[in-house]
């Protein structure tokens, strides 16, 4: 990510390119990668504002994520130039609200993004009421602009369902973040490597919704189970393509959940 930004409208906004690590095979981006552009524009946007990762440390604090919705509206390839922009929409509910969109040159639509995130004390690993830190957030900072109207539902497996575990993985250094806790981008990644290579080679994401529940360290067994919905009805992607294929994938350690994501996929 590039470091050069500008605020305007109460958004920031870089421009940048789409990365050779950032794509897979079919040289189109990653969930992975947008997970990752999402998080690292969270951080940088934050700092002129002063409620940034420095600000919140100094404070014993730290942006964590719940909750996430995006969609490929038209998935980035690489090399394509994008521009990148996020802004915060203040407080809903228990959440602090932030969008993000990625247009490409042309000003269309590629990524939009929703995202919910809540404060977590670093002593304690406990959440901070977010009323105990409305003196950091400045009154007139919020966009109240939507990329994504609704904010990003809790993802649960269904009642009925019955999720078989398809892989186990030993969490380690490359999993963890500057909060010592696995990185939220990370959990994506095992998610997707739970799919048949050849057959997820065939698909496209679409649209993802991701929910953090417990926090995972390294040392700690992160089992994965699946789940396909049955489509028994056509539906369509916000992106407008018919949906052919809808999968929950849910890490546990141990009987603890620490994420659900629902991901559906449309033809290539």
């Amino acid at each position: 990510m590039v470091k050069d930004y500008e605020i305007k409208d109460g958004k920031y906004i870089v421009e940048d390119v789409v990365s050779c690590f950032d794509v897979d095979s079919n040289i189109r981006m990653k969930p992975v990668a947008f997970m990752n552009i999402a998080q690292e524009m969270a951080t940088r946007a934050a700092d002129p504002l002063g409620f940034g990762y420095n600000e919140m440390l100094k404070k014993n604090m730290a942006w964590v994520l719940s909750r996430m919705h995006f969609v490929f509206m038209d998935t980035p390839l690489w090399n394509d130039e994008i521009k990148v922009t996020t802004w915060h929409k203040g407080i809903g509910g228990p959440f602090f609200l932030r969008d993000f969109l990625i247009s490409g040159a042309d000003g269309s639509q590629k990524v939009v993004g929703t995202s919910s995130w809540v404060v977590l004390d670093l002593e304690k690993r406990a959440m901070v009421r977010m009323n105990d830190i409305l003196d950091m957030i400045p009154d007139d900072s919020a966009c109240h602009e939507n990329a994504i109207e609704t904010p990003a539902p809790k993802v649960m497996m269904p009642r009925s369902a019955e999720p078989r575990l398809v892989r186990s993985e030993l969490l380690g250094y490359s999993d963890t973040d500057m909060n010592a806790h696995t990185n939220n981008a990370r959990y994506m990644q095992h998610a997707m490597n739970c799919f048949d290579y050849a057959e997820v080679q065939k698909l496209s994401v679409a649209e993802v919704f991701i929910t953090f529940a417990h926090e995972t360290r390294p040392g700690e067994t992160l089992d994965l189970y699946m789940y396909d919905e049955p489509l028994a009805e056509p539906k369509l992607s916000m992106n407008g393509k018919p949906i052919v294929r809808s999968t929950l994938i849910e890490g546990k350690v141990g009987d603890r959940q620490a994420f659900c994501t629902k991901m559906m996929f449309t033809k290539r």
